[in-house]
């Protein structure tokens, strides 16, 4: 009785933001999700990239216009697809090797269907520690 990513609310802590969108959008998106990232996603609603808070700053310290520049130059890359039925053990363990910017799980098609957040991923410690306790 394993757990899997899809056992965990994934579908807070974050919004979506098209990649040719402007980063005055991520902006205001951004704005309505308490400590999450906009994720960045294409027409077939592929996971791109990630902008946070330091990606919109680092932006707008360069002097970048907001309202003109779009998304994909200044979304991070560095993030790691995860499928809801990988078991959480074995994206714990994959988490703690890469140290991505962010995690984002993906369904078969590999569209996006949620973002991993840091409160997720200490979910997914106390569920693993739960059933080990268990010996399941």
């Amino acid at each position: 009785m394993s757990k899997t990513v899809g056992d965990l609310n994934l579908d807070d802590e974050h919004t979506t933001v098209g990649i040719d969108d402007t980063l005055q959008e991520a902006a205001l998106r951004l704005l309505t999700t308490s400590g999450g990232i906009v994720v960045v996603l294409n027409d077939d609603q592929h996971v791109k990239g990630v902008i946070g808070q330091r990606q919109l700053i680092k932006a707008l310290s360069e002097g970048v216009d907001a309202a003109e520049s779009q998304c994909h130059s200044h979304m991070e890359m560095d993030f790691m697809k995860v499928h809801l039925n990988d078991r959480l053990k074995g994206v714990l363990k994959d988490i703690k090797e890469r140290t991505p910017q962010a995690v984002v799980a993906v369904d078969e098609n590999e569209e996006f269907v949620g973002y991993f957040s840091p409160s997720d991923y200490q979910e997914a410690v106390d569920l693993v520690a739960n059933l080990k306790g268990l010996n399941l």
